[in-house]
């Protein structure tokens, strides 16, 4: 093959670790499918021999990505533009005094203002289909993790399953015909492998991971970047208890500032204890913060409580400043959520149970809120 028909990044490609593999092969047949195509891409695209080798790795990955996406709890309708088209045309033919034929009926006919907020309400879920396309993929991977975990997701964890829509849309892209770039399929492995690991991977199994972001005092962009992949709300919500170094602000403000603002998706602010303790550790720079996102943090204060995960307001605007007495510290949670017990434990999400076992079924060691996991045989 010729060299200019590598793909590029292919000494860089992840594999699929023993984790990752045993999270797979437990989802049953459709897992195993899944974590066959995984391999065999990365074959593809470290081997020799293939004229298109970036293309082939391509056509693995969306036979993956579709494997993967049919698991339990993916919801069989919903979701996606040919959702969102078919909603609005029911308003439409809702709506009485209607002339047959016509597009819409003159607004004049109808008299119930209940049908035009139908209508209206139809053309903005279209309109944020079409300018965010992949939403019919990232609904069925919102119902796998919400399956999986017990949890519901917030705003947050949805845009990290975004990566499912463009993998999805792309990988579609090269099987109608269209070429890829040359480094595309190489950086859309990657991506699929660590958009598996956030979707099925057991917490526990991902906590360490989740401890050493925790107690960084010098974060880099890219590591901003991981923090806003996080599926998991449980894990979002852990890393703000836990008190994270003040240098985490500016480079979450740049690379992922919808993690610090409240979720309106589930009523509650997760970043609060953040802001918390940055009132005592950095309190001009929360203060400048919270001036400038002050409207959104009040809304959400009188909708929610402004709870971090639920729970009564933790940080108010007005309270953080160079004088501000300090509010009192949040108890520090394991990722588990606020519960002790490895069969499972209460999360974020109200009346929801959330499991601690692993893939392969048994018992996993919960997290020390000091940072530290138990000794084997303590979970």
């Amino acid at each position: 093959m010729s060299e200019e028909m590598q793909p590029d990044g292919i000494d860089e490609l992840p594999a699929v670790d023993e984790v990752l593999a045993q999270a797979l092969t437990a989802q049953g047949e459709r897992g195993v499918r899944a974590l066959g195509l995984l391999r065999d891409a990365r074959r593809v695209l470290a081997g020799i021999g293939l004229e298109r080798p970036g293309e082939v790795a391509e056509s693995c990955l969306r036979g993956a990505a579709d494997a993967l996406l049919s698991l339990p709890g993916a919801p069989l309708r919903g979701g996606g533009l040919k959702a969102a088209a078919a909603a609005l045309l029911d308003a439409l033919a809702a709506a009485p005094g209607r002339t047959p034929g016509a597009v819409s009926p003159p607004r004049s006919t109808v008299a119930d203002p209940a049908v035009w907020d139908r209508v209206d309400a139809a053309v903005r879920v279209l309109r944020g289909e079409l300018e965010r396309p992949g939403g019919r993929h990232r609904w069925r991977a919102v119902g796998i993790a919400e399956h999986l975990m017990g949890v519901q997701l917030g705003a947050a964890q949805e845009e990290a399953l975004d990566v499912w829509g463009e993998v999805y849309g792309k990988t579609s892209d090269t099987l109608h015909g269209k070429a890829a770039d040359a480094d595309r399929p190489a950086r859309l492995y990657a991506a699929v492998v660590a958009a598996a690991r956030e979707l099925l991977v057991p917490l526990p199994d991902r906590a360490a991971r989740v401890l050493q972001l925790t107690a960084l005092e010098r974060p880099s962009p890219d590591q901003a970047l991981e923090l806003a992949r996080w599926a998991d709300p449980r894990a979002t919500t852990y890393f703000f208890r836990s008190e994270p170094a003040p240098a985490w602000l500016p480079l979450l403000q740049k690379h992922a500032p919808h993690l610090l603002l409240p979720d309106a998706a589930v009523g509650a602010w997760p970043a609060a204890p953040f802001f918390e303790h940055l009132a005592a550790t950095a309190p001009q720079t929360a203060s400048a913060w919270l001036a400038d996102h002050a409207v959104t943090v009040a809304a959400a204060g009188r909708r929610a409580g402004g709870g971090a995960a639920p729970g009564r307001p933790r940080c108010r605007p007005g309270a953080v400043g160079a004088g501000a007495r300090r509010p009192r510290r949040a108890r520090r949670q394991p990722p588990s959520g606020r519960g002790s017990q490895p069969g499972g434990s209460r999360d974020a999400a109200p009346g929801r149970r959330v499991g601690l076992r692993g893939a392969d079924g048994g018992p996993r060691p919960r997290l020390d809120p000091r940072g530290r996991t138990p000794a084997a045989g303590h979970g």
